[in-house]
């Protein structure tokens, strides 16, 4: 069996990280730690895509893509108390009031829509991660955060339920 070949700036990198946690607190580490798993589950993501797509797609990240989303955003609200859809690019998720309640403050309490975005995506990879995975975000600037933030203000006021 051949030894695997180690890559030098892998190696280096590693080093480097192993380095740099010594100097962060705990709030740091859990950061770094929760950023980790988004880069893992994006790097799923592109494989999984890679796989779907077969030989002949040229590997371009669409969720790093700055053209509009293919597939539409939307919210169905029944209003009854229960579950909330959640339509995002390719994703369906279910939502709970509280959870809507929660994004529909950060689109309106933020000083700006970009920081807004920044908001948005943070609490779900926070809480959520399963929505960013499946809606295949993989950063604040993507299209269909930014397309979420205009369906929930379109959608709801501040003062929702």
């Amino acid at each position: 069996m051949k030894p695997k070949k180690v890559n030098a700036d892998r190696v280096k990198l590693e080093k480097e990280l192993r380095e740099a946690v010594k100097d962060l607190d705990e709030k740091g580490l859990l950061f770094l730690l929760r950023q980790a798993h988004v880069l893992i589950s994006n790097s799923r993501i592109d494989k999984i895509n890679e796989h779907e797509q077969g030989p002949g797609h040229d590997g371009a990240d669409d969720r790093l893509s700055s053209s509009p989303p293919k597939d539409p955003v939307s919210i169905e609200d029944p209003k009854n108390g229960k579950a909330i859809f959640l339509n995002l690019g390719p994703a369906r998720k279910v939502l709970t009031p509280e959870e809507m309640k929660r994004l529909v403050r950060i689109c309106y309490g933020a000083e700006s829509k970009g920081e807004a975005l920044r908001r948005l995506f943070t609490v779900l990879v926070r809480e959520r991660k399963d929505i960013l995975a499946d809606a295949r975000i993989g950063n604040p600037d993507n299209p269909l955060l930014d397309e979420l933030f205009t369906v929930v203000r379109a959608s709801y006021r501040l003062d929702y339920r």
